[in-house]
């Protein structure tokens, strides 16, 4: 039987995408979840290469840790809100964080506070919402004490069941301010203005640094990091060194 080279070369081709799909299905087998620096050092392939294998067969990376982590579309199991964590990897059925954020905010039945979000997401989320905001994607509006973010076809309806809801009740400490004398640099007024700005949603000191700037505000990140430190604000998610 004579063979043709067109056909001899669909053959070939055909089969090095069966081997090559097998040894990335083994590879995911034994490591769930695995890092670009993995892969390379697991195939000994540059990225470029490995991305147009792991595309070929289908795969999604994380949508935190600026996507880090791989697996393959056969491996998540998601959740009714489209989201799978496996460990410290978080992945989506809409790949990126903020396709992701939107869906869910357009989608919901009476949308979504930052900190609602936050804590589905399990990542901040807040420049993400203010790109969506931006790109006039979402709309956020003020709802009692609350900053809301709503979907764009269905706001009134979200805006209406978000009204209707109890507001969460808020624990209020005896506020001191801090004496003045320590800051020389700092009147009670630039005080004020930072609590403010973290009222209004921006939790971390770069957040409300960058926020007072916009408005025009002469604070320092030294000011604005010495009132989160003083009232115990943004611990965690504070990217001003000191």
């Amino acid at each position: 039987m004579i063979v043709s080279n067109r056909t001899f070369s669909h053959y070939c081709n055909k089969e090095i995408g069966r081997m090559i799909t097998s040894k990335y299905e083994k590879l995911f087998r034994e490591n769930v979840v695995m890092t670009m620096e993995h892969l390379k050092l697991k195939t000994g392939r540059p990225r470029e290469s490995i991305l147009r294998d792991l595309k070929s067969i289908g795969y999604y990376s994380s949508y935190n840790k600026r996507g880090k982590f791989y697996t393959l579309c056969s491996t998540p199991e998601f959740d009714d809100l489209g989201l799978w964590k496996y460990g410290n990897a978080y992945f989506s059925i809409r790949r990126t964080l903020l396709d992701t954020a939107e869906y869910l905010i357009n989608t919901s039945n009476a949308g979504y506070t930052h900190d609602e979000l936050r804590k589905i997401l399990g990542i901040e989320i807040q420049n993400s919402l203010y790109m969506l905001t931006t790109t006039d994607k979402i709309t956020r509006k003020q709802i009692g004490a609350q900053y809301v973010y709503f979907g764009k076809e269905n706001i009134s309806e979200q805006v209406k069941k978000r009204s209707a809801m109890p507001f969460p009740s808020i624990v209020r400490k005896s506020i001191k301010m801090p004496d003045v004398r320590d800051y020389p640099d700092m009147d009670l007024t630039l005080v004020i203005d930072i609590l403010i700005a973290v009222l209004r949603g921006y939790e971390t000191d770069f957040e409300a640094l960058s926020y007072l700037h916009r408005t025009g505000s002469p604070i320092t990140a030294k000011q604005v990091k010495a009132v989160f430190r003083y009232y115990d604000i943004g611990k965690k998610n504070s990217p001003i060194q000191k």
